[in-house]
């Protein structure tokens, strides 16, 4: 019923399709999780059951496109000295520099991030650009749960060139309080926050602009960043990304990454051939 109630809703707008899911947008949690279902759901990426995709296949949807998140133990991330000499000596040639976000100034960070994610993602399939009053919303959260440490950005020339944003996987913290009473979730969550390490991190946004591309960028930024976050986590996800973006992909298996989970935008004709 709910298919059908959309399918209607789409066929008055005109539409010759529908694909999903997405909510709202492609960047927002989307896609539907395709393997792995004994994983613990990770900050912004969907968890659903197994027999989800039986039940809109039967609706008459079929696969659109993939999506992928690689895992990333920081231990393997040692072994990878000499990938940090090369990106070092990549950052000096091209006077790249990075810094951390000021969350005292985070809409003016945030500014920034919406610049480079725009240019940087509108090759995605079915990309929204990013409004301002989006990052705003999620502006508290940002305060609440990041560690400014890896809210990175890097300037060449003086500009900036590229973002890269980890968060710890509140997921964790999360689940740990379905049993307490609601009234006391609040004090307990910020307990657990002081007193329990979050595992997890996953980087959300990772983007270099168009000019700054092919010079080491992407691969200075991932290393650079976890790094960094083998101080506070164990182990990081990163991504999604789609399965055609081969650059991004290649750049996370050189520090160790490995395709972990993926997920499907299933997509379902709304005319018939003679319609169209």
């Amino acid at each position: 019923m709910l298919v059908a109630a959309a399918a209607e809703v789409l066929r008055g707008a005109g539409m010759e399709s529908m694909r999903g899911p997405y909510s709202p947008s492609i960047n927002d949690e989307c896609g539907l999780l395709v393997g792995r279902f004994d994983q613990p759901p990770c900050i912004g990426l969907t968890w659903n059951p197994e027999y989800y995709i039986r039940l809109l296949e039967a609706e008459g949807f079929g696969h659109f496109l993939t999506f992928h998140a690689l895992n990333l133990p920081m231990y393997r991330l040692p072994k990878s000295e000499r990938l940090g000499k090369i990106v070092a000596r990549v950052a000096f040639r091209s006077k790249l520099k990075m810094r951390t976000m000021d969350i005292r100034r985070l809409p003016e960070e945030l500014a920034i991030v919406q610049k480079v994610y725009n240019v940087t993602l509108e090759r995605n399939t079915g990309f929204v650009p990013i409004a301002m009053e989006d990052l705003l919303a999620a502006a508290d959260d940002i305060r609440a749960i990041a560690d400014p440490r890896l809210l990175l950005i890097a300037e060449m020339d003086g500009k900036d060139a590229g973002v890269a944003i980890t968060l710890p996987n509140f997921n964790e913290i999360l689940s740990r309080i379905k049993c307490t009473p609601h009234w006391l979730r609040l004090a307990h969550v910020f307990f657990l926050m002081k007193t329990q390490k979050i595992r997890n991190c996953r980087q959300i946004v990772l983007g270099v602009v168009p000019e700054c591309r092919d010079r080491g960028l992407h691969a200075w930024l991932i290393y650079e960043q976890f790094a960094r976050a083998q101080e506070r986590h164990e182990n990081a996800v990163l991504g999604w990304m789609e399965d055609n973006n081969t650059e991004i992909l290649k750049n996370c298996r050189i520090v160790g990454g490995e395709t972990d989970r993926s997920w499907q935008i299933l997509e379902k004709p709304l005319v018939g051939a003679g319609e169209a």
